[in-house]
């Protein structure tokens, strides 16, 4: 038997599931009758094909979401698993972010051809979160990103502020290291009513 909280998150994904559903069909009548029906003459070959592989990724991404969020009922009708929550940070929320995107650029492209330009903020978004998350803190354990103090300089002669600088920095590193010894050397911290 699920708790309340599991029922909530049941009815909100079902609530975030059918205010998706109610996007898709306005915007793509939107784009139908106003780009394609009213505007046929403009509308080439080229914006066809963009808008039906877009429309295909959101369709895609769509039933993705919904198999994630389904409900899990067990065989007295009772909620067993309200599936995954569609709040949560993480995929769902690109994924909601590319529908979203793609959303904007379809009722955009419906008055000026070249929206379909923005498309490009999904590729450079993704490109500045795998810098930040991953090449990022890559380049700075191999060293490459600290310049050439990790090449001996010290050795061959380096300046007095430098190597204080480099002593206090080892110091500040040192101090934080012996505070989170200290509140491991004393275990979990436990309360009692």
């Amino acid at each position: 038997m699920a708790n309340s909280s599991q029922k909530k998150i049941a009815h909100e994904n079902s609530k975030t599931l059918l205010s998706l559903r109610k996007g898709f069909i306005w915007v793509n009548a939107f784009y139908i009758f106003y780009r394609i029906i009213y505007h046929w003459s403009s509308f080439g070959f080229k914006l066809a094909a963009g808008y039906t592989i877009t429309a295909g990724l959101t369709v895609l991404l769509y039933t993705q979401i919904n198999a994630m969020s389904q409900p899990r009922y067990n065989t007295r009708g009772e909620l067993v698993d309200a599936g995954q929550d569609l709040s949560q940070e993480g995929l769902v929320q690109y994924a909601f972010d590319i529908i979203y995107v793609t959303w904007f650029v379809h009722v955009l492209s419906a008055f000026w051809s070249k929206a379909w330009w923005f498309y490009l903020a999904i590729p450079a978004y993704a490109g500045y979160k795998a810098w930040h998350l991953a090449i990022k803190p890559m380049l700075g354990r191999s060293g490459l990103g600290s310049g050439l103090g990790g090449l001996g300089g010290n050795a061959s002669g380096a300046s007095g502020s430098g190597a204080a600088s480099g002593a206090s920095a080892d110091g500040a590193k040192s101090k934080r290291r012996e505070k989170m010894e200290k509140r491991a050397e004393k275990g979990p911290i436990m309360k009692y009513r």
